[in-house]
This record gives C-alpha cells, sequence and structure tokens, in this order.
C-alpha cells in the first residue's frame, strides 16, 4: 500500500508500528510471560499488539481462568509477587475488581496487574494483564474477534496516524477502542474528524 496521511507515509506508520510490535514480542519472550501466565489459565495477547495498531510501548494480555476464586487469587498474588523482585520490573500493582469490587456493569469481574518493565533495550514498557472467568464478556477479547478481521493496512495506517496525534494528548484519556470504532463504522480518516465524531457522540 502506499500513500501519504497529512504528510506522514503510510508506510513509516506500518514500518513504526511493526518495530513497536517486534520489542512486544521481545518482552513477552524476556519474561517468558505466556508460560508464567499459563500456570492460571489462558493467556492471550489482545489490545493494540494483537490488532497490530501499536503506537505506544503499551502489551495487553487477558488471562482466561476457569474460576476467580481464592486459589487463583493467590495464584495472581504470587505471579505478581515473583515479577516484582526481577532485577528490570520497577513496580507490579494488584487490583481486585470481583464482587462487590466490581463497580462496572460492562465489564465481568477480575483480577489485574499492572507491571513497569525496562526492557533489555531501555525501553519502559507497561503490562496491562487481566485474569477473567467470563471471557464472554470481555471487551478486549470480543475486539480481537471481531476487528481484527476487519484491519486491513489502510485501516490501519489511519488508526495509527490518529492514535499518533492522540498520544500527544494523554490528559484526554481517549480509550484506542473509540478511534477503531470511529475508523471502522463512520469512516473517520483525520485527528480532526475524530475529535468532531466524539464531540457528536455526547
Amino acid at each position: 500500500m502506499h500513500g501519504r496521511i497529512r504528510g506522514v507515509t503510510t508506510e513509516r506508520l506500518l514500518d513504526q508500528q511493526e518495530l513497536i510490535n517486534r520489542e512486544a514480542r521481545q518482552v513477552a519472550a524476556e519474561l517468558d510471560l505466556m508460560a508464567v501466565l499459563g500456570a492460571v489459565g489462558e493467556p492471550v495477547q489482545v489490545g493494540s499488539s494483537a490488532l497490530r495498531v501499536m503506537v505506544r510501548r503499551d502489551l495487553d494480555v487477558t488471562v482466561v481462568c476457569r474460576e476467580l476464586d481464592r486459589d487463583a487469587h493467590l495464584a495472581v498474588a504470587r505471579i505478581g509477587a515473583e515479577l516484582a523482585v526481577l532485577e528490570r520490573v520497577r513496580e507490579v500493582r494488584l487490583r481486585d475488581d470481583t464482587g462487590m469490587w466490581n463497580t462496572d456493569p460492562r465489564y465481568p469481574d477480575g483480577l489485574y496487574l499492572g507491571v513497569s518493565y525496562r526492557a533489555l533495550d531501555g525501553a519502559d514498557w507497561t503490562l496491562d494483564i487481566w485474569f477473567v472467568d467470563r471471557p464472554d464478556r470481555q471487551p478486549d477479547l470480543e475486539h480481537l474477534r471481531t476487528l481484527a478481521p476487519r484491519l486491513d493496512d489502510d485501516h490501519r495506517a489511519l488508526v495509527l496516524a490518529i492514535k499518533e496525534e492522540l498520544a500527544k494528548r494523554p490528559a484526554e484519556g481517549i480509550a484506542s477502542y473509540e478511534v477503531y470504532r470511529a475508523v471502522l463504522d463512520h469512516g473517520v480518516t483525520t485527528t480532526a474528524e475524530f475529535d468532531d465524531w466524539r464531540a457528536d457522540q455526547r
């Protein structure tokens, strides 16, 4: 595919994404992440790395567990503790969003590990790891099923260009899914169009 998006070549956007995605795979390998998480359930790489629309160094994994019982809580806590003592890990956060702590009906019960990691190449990464036992209600797994088949390179380039601009406005906290939806379902092609579309949604 050839073309330009507001002066930026689509090839550059896609190549840069592939470079960051390659780094993500290396980070997962450095931590032996899938094997570690596999002790609790079935780990699935989700989010921008799985959809191949990476702009920031964030790696998202959802682990499908049989049940989020006490044993699962203990196992997740152990994984967090094991990660926390690694030399290249700065911070590990554990959050319980099960039972009374789950205050958002849009999401299933879940346990969350947030990891701040410095890769061997010196780049800083954020790992967002969710453990769930109702995968049918987990949005990121649904996005993987429904969005991935629709994202061709043309769409990816548009998404990447918009996300790159939005990354300069982190305070707004705009979810990537909004960008995917705007591009795929509403024909948005620029950040200005995205801002207009988002304003209309309110």
